[in-house]
């Protein structure tokens, strides 16, 4: 059985995608489970950094395989490179590039100079807030792309706009949810409540 390259491609793009998405959301879990307020171990450390590789690994496949994608629909259906769906995908994709690069320069550094301490110190400050953002932008930006790959209801029927608000509308409620989490743990772990982005703390009554 001869299996078109067409096909091929699909099936790299998804593998590319399981191994970006799958390698964010296990290093997203170590950060806020693990480390965000307790101590930094180097098995911990060896493991994000392992992780942040192989996101970066489906970070190229899923340009390749993607930019090979394109070009062969546009050589079947040129029509098909006018579509708003994929616009607003390759934004997102792009966006997620450039945060995967802000993790490597601020992230993975700040986690190697923390081995045998806390991650962002006692206090939640704004380290902490800056660094949920990263992980909520790679988080959300993983799983729109591949919601997008998806939905193919979506295809010549809804612009790159409504997409994109979509997308900040995930993006701003993650990002609230994960601050919340590291402030609820932050309390638990302190026994007191942090005035946030101070690095304040207000004794427990």
């Amino acid at each position: 059985m001869i299996y078109s390259l067409h096909t091929i491609l699909v099936l790299g793009h998804i593998l590319a995608l399981a191994l970006g998405l799958g390698s964010a959301l296990i290093a997203d879990y170590i950060v806020l489970r693990k480390l965000a307020f307790g101590t930094v171990s180097q098995k911990a450390a060896g493991q994000l950094i392992e992780l942040s590789h192989a996101v970066c690994a489906g970070l190229v496949l899923i340009w390749i395989t993607g930019a090979l994608l394109v070009t062969d629909n546009a050589l079947n259906a040129p029509a098909s490179v006018m579509n708003q769906k994929l616009w607003a995908k390759l934004a997102i994709v792009t966006a997620l590039t450039l945060n995967a690069v802000l993790l490597h320069r601020i992230v993975m550094p700040m986690v190697t100079r923390r081995v045998g301490q806390p991650l962002f110190g006692a206090a939640f400050n704004r380290l902490a807030i800056a660094s949920t953002l990263l992980g909520a932008v790679s988080v959300v930006s993983w799983v729109f792309s591949a919601f997008l790959g998806v939905a193919r209801e979506l295809n010549g029927r809804e612009n790159l706009v409504p997409i994109l608000a979509s997308y900040l509308g995930v993006l701003l409620v993650t990002w609230a949810m994960a601050v919340v989490m590291l402030w609820l743990m932050q309390q638990r772990r302190a026994g007191s409540k942090p005035f946030p982005f101070s690095g304040t703390h207000i004794p427990s009554s």
